[in-house]
């Protein structure tokens, strides 16, 4: 008859391997319950000025008790820094396109700023008075300039060259956050309206260069 194995974890496994099995666990709750603070941060800042969320709303809406988030993030600007951190990758991912895949990759822009949009330029206000939110715009913009050398790489000047930085700056400009809000908040564009008006910046940039977007929508 065979023998059966042991469940993980239990009173038949050698002490080491309980040890292990132990401290993995605890590993992944700790784990878990970080990403539902940063979860909770994270949607409160989508849905209010910085200066309104305090640490007692995230604790309260985690589930958990104002030490342990502070025992996690040690202030309310560590916080800042451990929720840019954690979602940058999230939203590379969220806007990436292929290299050329224009129209793809500024539906993508224009679809994520309808989600991160306002409370990116609620946090532009700030600037310069809370080192965590700093951090946080000179991740955006670094990332926001690497989103355009990929997507637009196959229609720009060489690099290193003062041709390649100048359509590098217009496509930021062209791109950038608050023309996103000056369009749908100031002017009240739709949001297809904003694409396609983006589209038209976006289509005159490359179009100094020689270099058709075939960005159409």
């Amino acid at each position: 008859m065979k023998k059966a194995t042991p469940a993980r974890g239990s009173a038949a496994d050698p002490p080491d391997v309980k040890r292990v099995y132990h401290m993995t666990a605890r590993k992944e709750a700790v784990n878990r319950a970080r990403e539902g603070m940063l979860r909770a941060a994270f949607g409160l800042w989508l849905e209010r000025p910085y200066d309104e969320v305090t640490l007692d709303d995230v604790a309260e809406l985690a589930g958990v008790s104002r030490q342990t988030l502070l025992r996690h993030f040690g202030s309310k600007e560590g916080l800042v820094v451990a929720i840019v951190d954690w979602v940058g990758p999230q939203e590379d991912v969220a806007r990436q396109a292929e290299p050329g895949e224009v129209a793809i990759g500024l539906r993508r822009l224009v679809d994520r700023y309808e989600t991160m949009g306002d409370a990116n330029v609620r946090l532009l206000e700030l600037e310069g008075r809370i080192e965590g939110l700093d951090y946080g715009l000179a991740q955006g913009r670094a990332s926001h300039r690497a989103w355009i050398e990929h997507l637009f790489g196959p229609f720009l000047p060489r690099r290193g060259t003062q041709r390649r930085e100048r359509a590098v700056m217009a496509l930021y400009a062209a791109t950038d956050v608050t023309v996103w809000k000056l369009l749908r908040r100031d002017f009240g564009q739709t949001q297809k309206d904003t694409e396609a008006t983006v589209t038209l910046l976006v289509d005159g940039v490359l179009a100094k260069l020689g270099t058709p977007s075939k960005a159409k929508t």
